[in-house]
């Protein structure tokens, strides 16, 4: 689902260009202002100057215009235009506290003797403007004011002291067209400013919107177009520049896309066909794995029947000829031996088979009831102390008697424990150690609750680390001489993680080269109570749980 947009291109163009074309022009029009009101300023300051220079020249006759020095802080009456005041140096004393504008004049000429005049606005008593222009008189000039005529004066010294500040001629004059010109001005400049940015908006408007966006809306229209599927579009646009060229692109991609889309069309196809000969597989699969389990199940219980009544007369017949004591029934009794042990062996591996075929098949019941490890343990113990001491081996078990109760299935958990227990005692040489212990285990960072280990180490030759996953593999031995000494199917460690499994537990093995093995099986205190169906898709039914 596309977002919605929050503002278009379109105004932002607009808005950024808009406020661009604003801000360059306000900045223009305002230099433009400052110049023309200098302009306008330019006027009043001629007109004192020209009146200045006709007074000093004595071109003029100023009448009532020329007043004395007391009327100095005076200001024009509103139907005054122009006023002159000349100041003398002996008044100058006077001035220093009525004008300050004359005073920073005459500290300014007295300081800068090349400098004539100084030029102010100031606003009288009704708010209107007015200008104020203060002309440096020195000796030179006085002679023209006294009637004399000017006479090149260039002094040989210093300017400050050979031609010194006599006076000052300070002049108030009005300009009535001064306000009108300025208002005329901001006339011409607030229209020129709307104009001229109008016009760059609109110009900018329409360059964004013909070169710039067309182009965009159409890529965007052929974009939602192939977004619902029609991969036959193609992009139009013949502007000769990057966009031109990215709607080649566009074109190139879309041309991409429809042969990836043929050729996923055609691997989907084969893929349809590839998924039912694999359902018709694991059909056969599943009806392979069927016949196989009933028939392990079925061979395996025909087989267990005859066994038992062959080991059954072979102990009879070892009976009575060991009650005759000639050595000819001693001949006999040895036959009868290994007649028992050959069928012992093989009603091992059909029961190994026939719990295999259950566990595969899913059909494997779990009887839960609470069991104490440590007399399990010590059954366990006593069971295979026999074995162990006829071959020497020293059978230890370290139990803690406080270990807490454990709900499981006691056969299966002493069915995994007894071949630990066997291994270890087949494969521990004369003189060794096998040690059964237990502990418990709390509650570690993946969250599993309190839990019990039990372990079984051995002080035999050790496994090595590439084998330690393939000797839970099915019929895998990895020593073929202990198997023609002892015996055994390669198929116990493969029945105990299977039942492990369905435990909920967790077999590790421990070990290395030269330095025994240590065989570990971690359950839950309390194995839930639900159905845990190994096989769930070929499975005939689920395997139960039956509580006791």
């Amino acid at each position: 689902m596309s977002k919605s947009v929050r503002l278009t291109l379109a105004n932002k163009c607009l808005l950024l260009f808009g406020g661009a074309v604003v801000l360059i022009l306000a900045s223009a029009l305002v230099m433009v202002a400052l110049r023309m009101q200098e302009l306008v300023e330019q006027g009043p300051k001629k007109r004192a100057r020209d009146f200045a220079d006709a007074y000093i020249g004595d071109d003029i006759q100023l009448g009532s215009a020329l007043t004395s020095v007391s009327d100095l802080t005076t200001q024009l009456s509103p139907g005054q235009d122009l006023k002159l005041v000349h100041i003398s140096k002996f008044d100058f004393a006077y001035v220093e506290g009525e004008d300050e504008l004359v005073k920073a004049a005459i500290e300014y000429f007295e300081l800068r003797p090349d400098t004539t005049e100084r030029f102010e606005k100031a606003k009288d008593a009704d708010g209107q403007t007015y200008y104020r222009f203060v002309r440096a008189i020195r000796r030179s000039d006085l002679a023209t004011i006294r009637g004399g005529t000017r006479t090149g004066f260039r002094p040989a010294i210093e300017p400050g002291i050979a031609n010194p500040l006599e006076g000052v001629l300070v002049i108030d004059l009005r300009d009535p067209n001064a306000p009108v010109e300025q208002a005329v001005n901001i006339i011409y400049l607030t229209a020129a400013g709307i104009a001229s940015g109008l016009l760059a908006i609109f110009v900018f408007w329409y360059i964004t919107t013909r070169l710039i966006l067309s182009p965009i809306r159409l890529l965007r229209d052929y974009a939602s177009a192939v977004s619902e599927g029609n991969l036959s579009i193609r992009s139009d646009i013949n502007t000769g520049d990057e966009y031109e060229q990215l709607s080649d692109m566009f074109n190139h991609m879309l041309d991409n896309i429809r042969k990836s889309d043929h050729e996923l069309r055609s691997i989907n196809k084969s893929l349809d066909l590839k998924l039912g000969e694999l359902a018709e597989s694991n059909v056969a699969l599943y009806e392979a794995n069927k016949i196989k389990g009933e028939f392990l199940a079925n061979v395996s219980h025909e087989l267990r029947t005859p066994l038992n009544s062959i080991n059954g007369f072979a102990e009879v017949l070892a009976e009575t000829f060991a009650e005759s004591g000639s050595p000819a029934d001693d001949k006999r009794k040895r036959y009868i031996t290994n007649i028992m042990k050959s069928s012992r062996q093989l009603l091992d591996l059909i029961n190994d088979l026939l719990d295999l075929a259950k566990i595969e098949a899913g059909r494997m019941e779990l009887h839960l009831s609470p069991i104490s490890v440590s007399d399990m343990s010590e059954g366990l113990v006593n069971l295979m102390r026999p074995q162990a001491e006829k071959s020497n081996i020293e059978l230890e078990l370290k139990v803690p008697p406080n270990l807490p109760m454990v709900q499981t299935d006691a056969g299966k958990l002493q069915q995994i424990l007894f071949n630990f227990l066997s291994n270890a005692i087949k494969f521990t040489p004369d003189g060794g150690t096998v040690t059964l212990s237990a502990i418990t285990a709390s509650e570690d960072l993946e969250g599993k609750k309190e839990r019990v280990v039990l372990s079984v180490k051995d002080t035999g030759p050790g496994i090595a680390t590439e084998d330690q996953a393939r000797i839970f593999e099915k019929f895998t031995q990895l020593d073929p001489s202990a198997t023609r000494e002892f015996g055994g199917t390669g198929l116990g460690l493969t029945i105990s993680k299977e039942l492990a499994d369905i435990l909920q537990g967790e077999i590790t093995i421990d070990s290395d080269i030269g330095r025994g093995a240590t065989f570990s099986i971690t359950l839950p205190l309390a194995l839930e109570n639900k159905s845990v169906p190994l096989m769930p898709d070929l499975a005939d039914g689920a395997s139960g749980v039956i509580g006791k």
